[in-house]
C-alpha cells in the first residue's frame, strides 16, 4: 500500500494526498517478470485471502501455478505500509499469517531453491524440507533486523549462492565474521547488484557485468528483485554465471525505463541482450 504525504514529519496525525494499491513485494515482482519471460518456477508464500484475493486472481490471471500458494481465511497480511513524501520513506510490515502458519511443501524436485524474504524460521523450513540442487540465500532488506549472526552463518555455510546488494553482503560477511575469499574458496558464489553500475559475480574468478544502460528519471521499484528473474532465466539456458548475470541486469534496465507494469520482452531477448553485454563484463579482484 503506496501512502502519499506531503512531508513526513514526527506529528502523530498527517493528511494523506494520496493512497495506491500496488501487487508487490520481492516474490511478487519476480514472480511478474518470471512469468512473462517463461522461467519456470515454483512460488511459495503464506497470504491472507482477506488482503490478497485481487492478488491471487492477478497471478492466476497471468499464468502463475498457485499451489505452492498457503491461503489463510483469517488474520490479514502480509502487507507493506510505505509512506513516501518524495524524498524520504517510511515502511510499516504487517506479516499476517506468515507469523503462524508453515509451507504446504510439494513433492517435486527443484535446481534452485531460492531463499528470499520470509522469516527464518519458513526459510529453515524449506532449506530442510524441499528438495533441490541448488540453496540460494537471498534475505535482502530483512537481514538487517530478522536474521541473528549465528543464523546467518547457518545459512551462508549451506547454501551454493549468496544474494544482495553491496551493503547487505557486507553487513553479512561483518556479522559472521567471513569474508569472500573464504566462501568462494569454499566453492560458494557471491551474486551482488549493484544499481545503475550494474552486478558483480564473486567465485574463482570475479566480475564486473556493467548495466545496460544509465535511465534518467526511472523508476527503481522491483529492480533488484526481477533481476533474479533474468538471472535465473540464464542459469535455465545453460548460460554460465556471468551471462546470467547479464541477463539480470538487462530486465532490470528494462524495468526501471518502462516500469513493473510495462514490462513485455519475451526470453529470446533478453538471452540475446544478456549475451552482448556479458562481452562487456570486467574481470575484477575478488574484493568488494
Amino acid at each position: 500500500m503506496l501512502i502519499y504525504v506531503n512531508k513526513i514529519t514526527d506529528d502523530i496525525t498527517l493528511p494523506v494526498n494520496n493512497v495506491e494499491e500496488e501487487f508487490g513485494g520481492t516474490a511478487g515482482n519476480f514472480t511478474r517478470i518470471a512469468a512473462i519471460i517463461g522461467l519456470p518456477f515454483r512460488l511459495y508464500s503464506i497470504v491472507s485471502n482477506n488482503s490478497h484475493h485481487n492478488y491471487i486472481s492477478f497471478l492466476k490471471k497471468i499464468g502463475v501455478d498457485t499451489q505452492g500458494i498457503v491461503i489463510s481465511d483469517d488474520d490479514y497480511g502480509p502487507v507493506c505500509y510505505a509512506v513516501n513524501d518524495g524524498n524520504d520513506q517510511r515502511y510499516f510490515m504487517a506479516e499476517g499469517p506468515m507469523k503462524r502458519l508453515s509451507y504446504k511443501i510439494l513433492d517435486e524436485s527443484y535446481q534452485y531453491m531460492h531463499l528470499g524474504t520470509g522469516n527464518a524460521e519458513l526459510n529453515y523450513q524449506l532449506m530442510n524440507d524441499c528438495k533441490y540442487e541448488n540453496l540460494v540465500f537471498d534475505p535482502s532488506q530483512e537481514i538487517f533486523y530478522k536474521y541473528a549472526p549465528e543464523q546467518m552463518k547457518d545459512f551462508m555455510e549451506k547454501s551454493h549462492i549468496i544474494m544482495g546488494n553491496e551493503k547487505e553482503i557486507r553487513f553479512m560477511l561483518d556479522k559472521t565474521g567471513k569474508t569472500i575469499g573464504e566462501l568462494t574458496g569454499a566453492g560458494k558464489m557471491i551474486v551482488m547488484t549493484a544499481g545503475s553500475e550494474g552486478s558483480k559475480i564473486f567465485a574463482d574468478s570475479s566480475f564486473h557485468i556493467p548495466s545496460l544502460g544509465l535511465v534518467t528519471n526511472g523508476n527503481t521499484l522491483g529492480a533488484g528483485d526481477t533481476f533474479r528473474a533474468g538471472f535465473y532465466l540464464g542459469l535455465y539456458n545453460h548460460m554460465n554465471p556471468v551471462e546470467a548475470a547479464s541477463c539480470g541486469n538487462a530486465v532490470s534496465y528494462h524495468v526501471v525505463k518502462n516500469g513493473l507494469r510495462n514490462f513485455d520482452l519475451n526470453s529470446e531477448t533478453i538471452l540475446q541482450e544478456g549475451k552482448k553485454l556479458s562481452e562487456k563484463a570486467i574481470r575484477i579482484n575478488g574484493n568488494l
